[in-house]
């Protein structure tokens, strides 16, 4: 997945110069801003009386020293003009600091004479007013008080009717913060609400976070955007994803933002439905990649850290709406058909490693993942494709080497059960037809008499 980190550029640069009473326009798009220059004083009001959002769950910690904030205190007394402050309007008519946190939260640090972290707020470090260090805000004349209380400052608010869509784009232009906020720390400012709520509590089930391997929630919010990223092809389904992917998952937060309760329960369901099968299918090794052995090492093994975002969609849709003791009866087969998959059919690697998000690539994997899902499901009752897993591990036990090259396996998912008369050639999945290979000695075998024919 990737994510673009674009520098500063000024608003001028980011949207068309044309502007009319606030209105900016951009691609026959709209973001609608109001410039003000209120007083220190009027902003920290806000603050106290809640209408001011600060520190949203989205920003970075403060992380300015007691040097840097009571510099930035003289700046006022210098009559230097500080950087614009950029806010978002909310739906709730509150404002959201997306640009300026770290000033703001200096600025009412002092007034309130604490740190964030509780730490008395005295002045230090002053060059120009060094008279004044070691004071507190209420320790100060009252005609200095009042020159940082009657500051004005520039601030640009986003209106709550400006296009989502462009508004992000502008945001993450705005984004010049020491750790950038991410694609999914930028939705959560703009995005508040109900629908962002519910992927948050999604994020927190307990198989979700088994099968990512995460004992808490994500620092950068990469777990909730993966919630997104199956509610998004659950609604839309993967028939209906353009490019990009960051668009997919904007306009799925946009149209659900007011999401009902029965679609809340409807989301709910089918996320817990394809995590509890994901779960029990493929356990730790949900969403990572089998890579079978090549000629010169015949051994196969598991992606061992990090796992595909492509494996991970495919996934969670397909199982989203299937009925659980079903698969459960087909489990085994199900797990072997879908390692045969990403190790043996070229076309789906390529659709989930190269250009993962153009419409083939996504198109292809769903695709071939879906019918060969179909398939095991439509004939469950008739002759089966794959060995199943109690087979397979009864054969492991008693000799875990490989029928073709000799060799030992080391991995009882880097097993195949081969049919020694092939499947395909009107061979029998029975006991006697059986024998157990390396993943890749079996896809060897099947290429080259494949070749014959």
């Amino acid at each position: 997945m990737n994510t673009e980190n674009i520098q500063m550029e000024t608003l001028e640069e980011i949207i068309s110069p044309e502007e009319e009473n606030g209105k900016y326009t951009f691609s026959k798009k709209s973001v609608l801003t109001k410039q003000v220059d209120p007083e220190l004083e009027s902003l920290f009001g806000k603050y106290k009386r809640g209408k001011l959002i600060l520190q949203p769950d989205f920003q970075r910690q403060f992380v300015w020293d007691s040097s840097k904030s009571s510099r930035l205190i003289e700046s006022t007394l210098l009559d230097i003009p500080l950087p614009v402050i950029y806010l978002s309007e909310e739906s709730d008519g509150k404002e959201t600091v997306i640009d300026g946190q770290q000033r703001l939260t200096a600025f009412f640090s002092f007034f309130d004479g604490k740190f964030p972290d509780g730490r008395d707020f005295r002045l230090s470090g002053l060059r120009v007013f060094d008279e004044l260090n070691r004071k507190r805000f209420k320790e100060l004349p009252d005609s200095i008080q009042d020159k940082i209380r009657y500051y004005e400052i520039r601030t640009i608010t986003f209106l709550k009717d400006s296009d989502p869509e462009l508004k992000f784009e502008v945001f993450e232009r705005l984004n010049t913060g020491a750790v950038s906020l991410n694609n999914q720390e930028l939705r959560n400012c703009i995005y508040r609400g109900k629908y962002n709520s519910i992927l948050k509590e999604l994020a927190d089930n307990t198989d979700f976070r088994y099968i990512l391997g995460l004992k808490g929630p994500d620092k950068r919010m990469k777990d909730i955007e993966f919630v997104l990223r199956f509610a998004a092809f659950y609604h839309f389904t993967y028939l209906n994803y353009k490019p990009p992917i960051r668009t997919f998952l904007n306009n799925d937060m946009e149209r659900f933002k007011n999401i009902s309760e029965k679609e809340t329960e409807e989301l709910k369901k089918a996320f817990k439905n394809s995590v509890g099968i994901i779960r029990s299918m493929f356990d730790k090794n949900a969403f990572k990649r089998f890579y079978i052995g090549k000629e010169n090492d015949h051994d196969g093994y598991w992606e061992p850290r990090t796992f595909n975002a492509s494996l991970y969609d495919v996934l969670m849709w397909t199982f989203a709406d299937k009925d659980k003791n079903m698969i459960m009866r087909n489990l085994d087969a199900i797990r072997e058909a879908f390692i045969d998959l990403m190790s043996n059919d070229q076309e789906f690697v390529d659709a989930i490693e190269i250009a993962t998000s153009n419409i083939q690539a996504v198109n292809k994997r769903f695709d071939k993942w879906r019918l060969v899902l179909e398939d095991i499901l439509k004939n469950e009752s008739k002759q089966p494709r794959c060995f199943t897993l109690e087979f397979k591990n009864k054969l492991f036990e008693k000799n875990p080497t490989c029928s073709i090259c000799n060799q030992r396996i080391h991995n009882i998912d880097d097993a195949a059960v081969d049919h020694i008369e092939q499947y395909w050639m009107g061979g029998k999945t029975i006991d006697e037809n059986a024998r157990l290979t390396h993943r890749y000695c079996n896809w060897s075998r099947d290429r080259k008499e494949k070749q014959l024919f």
